[in-house]
């Protein structure tokens, strides 16, 4: 049963920590909400250990829980400066401190919330900004920022998962290539001279993994040089938006990792949107909003284009179906939800469908791309250890 620490409000430095085991985190939440306690923070300690989060400058900072430490105090009935001097009191970090601090200082100046979290646009999403002032505009500023925690923490959990199923078979292909690479480079040359005075006719294989061999330690520098040289250049491509839109695209036409892609891509705007529209932002502000926050640009600008149609009336459902980048099923639900005018609740079902079938998706892909790879793996590892005996056995023969 994992440990969960958390903070809550109370005591004598206005917070106090401690830690409680739980099945889930929900239900930790559930058990500190029921002993009367109110949590600004709660995490398992493996995961309060990493420090996951979102990036400020090249530190991070959870989202998800500095909205729901937030809509707590703002629920106890807590002002919003207030709540910003407990976060900046327990933060750890100088820049964090640096940037509440400005955003409560601009607050007792005379500005919004909104206004404030507007400013620092590189920690704080478009989409953030809008509910806030949403939540401040209509008084349900905690309910506002509660939505936020909990979708912050739905993309931080789906992202997890997706990060956690990859990085296995990662593991396999950078150990295979570091073996590969250390048996070329290093055990290879210094059996070639055992090779060479024997005299006779090498094997075949034996004869193409000592070419392999002498052209690697030959370049070996600039082969290292062109791999360091194309992964730099390679990044600096892709910050250029014609560049990562090709890429996008490509992306979206690989088998499997192509409906990956979509699916993650579906899931993030229609939870975004359905989120947006369920805080009371119509829905062609929500679609302005949701659009650069989708992650895929291929994605983005068919949602540009279906929005500027949408502000001339038109459905975004037909408008949807009308693209080869929306599935069916997401759709079929959008125009239900049109016809009912519970938008945003289907939308939010889709993106739970859209959860479901990703993590699905990389399960059955990961099950079947390990074993891949290994296999992989094993094959040029045996190719080289087979090369490398050969004449061997070979010499044997001979002697006898």
């Amino acid at each position: 049963m994992p440990t969960y620490w958390y903070r809550v409000l109370g005591g004598e430095t206005g917070t106090s920590e401690g830690t409680l085991s739980a099945a889930t985190r929900r239900e930790a939440l559930q058990r500190l909400i029921d002993s009367g306690r109110h949590p600004l923070d709660l995490r398992e300690q493996a995961e309060r250990a990493r420090g996951l989060g979102l990036r400020l400058g090249r530190r991070v900072v959870r989202l998800a829980t500095f909205a729901r430490q937030l809509a707590t105090l703002s629920s106890c009935g807590v002002p919003i400066v207030k709540s910003l001097n407990v976060l900046i009191d327990q933060s750890h970090d100088e820049r964090l401190k640096r940037v509440l601090t400005e955003i409560r200082e601009s607050i007792q100046s005379g500005n919004t919330f909104a206004e404030a979290l507007g400013r620092h646009p590189h920690l704080f999403p478009r989409l953030m900004v809008s509910m806030v002032a949403v939540g401040e505009r209509a008084g349900t500023l905690d309910e506002q920022l509660f939505e936020l925690s909990e979708l912050y923490e739905r993309e931080e959990s789906l992202r997890g998962e997706v990060h956690a199923a990859v990085a296995y078979p990662v593991l396999v292909l950078t150990a295979g290539l570091v073996s590969a690479i250390v048996l070329i480079t290093f055990f290879i040359p210094r059996l070639e001279t055992l090779f060479t005075d024997v005299g006779q006719d090498l094997p075949a294989p034996t004869q193409v993994l000592l070419g392999i061999s002498h052209f690697v330690v030959r370049f070996r520098w600039r082969l290292a040089a062109a791999v360091v040289v194309g992964i730099v250049g390679g990044k600096a491509a892709l910050r250029r938006e014609r560049v990562r839109f090709v890429f996008d695209a490509i992306k979206l036409r690989i088998p499997w990792l192509g409906a990956l892609v979509r699916n993650l891509a579906v899931s993030r705007f229609t939870r975004l949107l359905g989120t947006l529209t369920h805080s009371g932002i119509s829905l062609v502000d929500a679609l302005d909003i949701a659009q650069p926050a989708i992650g895929n640009r291929v994605l983005a600008a068919t949602v540009q284009t279906i929005t500027a149609r949408v502000r001339t009336g038109e459905s975004l459902a037909a408008l949807m179906g009308e693209t080869d980048v929306f599935p069916p099923l997401s759709v079929q639900m959008v125009a239900v939800g049109e016809e009912t005018g519970k938008m945003d609740q289907m939308l939010l079902r889709v993106a739970d469908a859209y959860d479901r079938e990703t993590r699905t998706s990389t399960k059955v892909m990961t099950s079947l791309l390990a074993p891949a790879l290994i296999l992989c793996v094993a094959g040029v590892v045996g190719f080289i250890l087979v090369s490398m005996m050969l004449p061997i056995f070979q010499l044997s023969t001979v002697m006898r």
